[in-house]
């Protein structure tokens, strides 16, 4: 995704004829040498799954980009998902092949962060890392976030503060869709500027403050919020520092005052989260000694009754994605 831009390129030509396989060649850098196909079997691949639109067939066929990937694969655009995508390819599918020994051993071995690197590390200091980090997390939970700002009654609260809020995409979707909340998200320094940027691309500029916290330090979490979310944060973590996150949560916040967490939630039985599993694994690996895993509703309510909350609820997002509510 990151080396082969090709719907960006794509994007001025959307409401024209198109590029032909041998333009998008020289463009982007496909082979397009006599004899050899998989230039066009790339291409018609991205036809065939709703990406690109073609006109005409073999060497003269014009290619541009679908309305789907006009909107959501072309950086820069308002609702640009596409940054999971190059996240998983450079970080998420070569970590899978170091599965075998953490099942065998119980941890990643070190060499795995040679070619990845280490994602504590990578947010600690690497502000370009972690901003394209951060861009992948817009990407997955863009959908989710919305549909939690139009399922949950933010009518009822006055403001909501979103820990390790990433580049601030659940606080721009609250703020947008209720225009009484204020908005704070919380991150560490290095995706500062990426959040701030992100804001002011959204019109959110003025309504969604972006402040500067690590949710682990012996400071408190700030007070004055009655909604608080951790919008695909729990799973990063072992069961302590869970608990730990869940237990600073209801401190913070004021009686009647809600918890938000937002994850692929394994099924209570543990039979039909294919998905949520594979994405319990892939937390294990990014996270290594933290014994990171994804966990159910039921797991949540334990835990959250554990720190003081008293009831609790459950929201369906996109797919397999759930809001799990605590009320204090």
């Amino acid at each position: 995704m990151q080396q082969c831009p090709l719907f960006g390129w794509l994007a001025p030509l959307h409401n024209r004829a198109g590029a032909t396989l041998q333009q998008l060649g020289s463009r982007i850098g496909l082979c397009t040498e006599p004899g050899f196909r998989a230039g066009a079997d790339f291409l018609d691949l991205l036809v065939s799954v709703g990406c690109l639109a073609r006109e005409g067939d073999g060497l003269g066929a014009l290619y541009r980009n679908s309305e789907v990937a006009n909107r959501y694969l072309v950086r820069g655009q308002p609702e640009y998902c596409g940054g999971i995508l190059a996240l998983n390819s450079d970080r998420s599918f070569p970590m899978f092949g170091y599965l075998p020994h953490a099942l065998q051993h119980g941890e990643v071995p070190p060499e795995a962060f040679q070619r990845v690197p280490d994602i504590l590390s990578t947010f600690g200091s690497d502000v370009g890392a972690a901003e394209f980090f951060a861009e992948g997390m817009t990407g997955a939970s863009l959908g989710n976030f919305r549909l939690l700002a139009e399922r949950f009654p933010f009518s009822r609260f006055a403001s909501v503060g979103d820990l390790g809020g990433s580049a601030g995409c659940l606080a721009c979707c609250v703020a947008t869709r209720h225009l009484h909340m204020a908005a704070t998200t919380y991150d560490l320094p290095p995706v500062h500027a990426a959040a701030e940027r992100y804001v002011r691309s959204q019109g959110c500029e003025g309504r969604v403050q972006v402040v500067d916290y690590d949710f682990f330090s012996p400071d408190p979490v700030p007070a004055g919020h009655d909604v608080l979310t951790y919008g695909m944060v729990l799973h990063d973590w072992g069961l302590d520092k869970k608990i730990l996150l869940l237990r600073k949560a209801y401190a913070a916040l004021p009686p009647g005052g809600a918890l938000i967490a937002i994850d692929h939630l394994v099924d209570d039985e543990r039979r039909s989260s294919p998905i949520q599993l594979g994405m319990s694994l892939t937390m294990l690996l990014e996270f290594g000694r933290e014994n990171a895993f994804d966990y159910s509703y039921k797991e949540f309510c334990e835990w959250a009754r554990q720190v003081g909350f008293t009831s609790f609820e459950l929201l369906c997002l996109v797919g397999t994605a759930k809001a799990a509510v605590a009320y204090k």
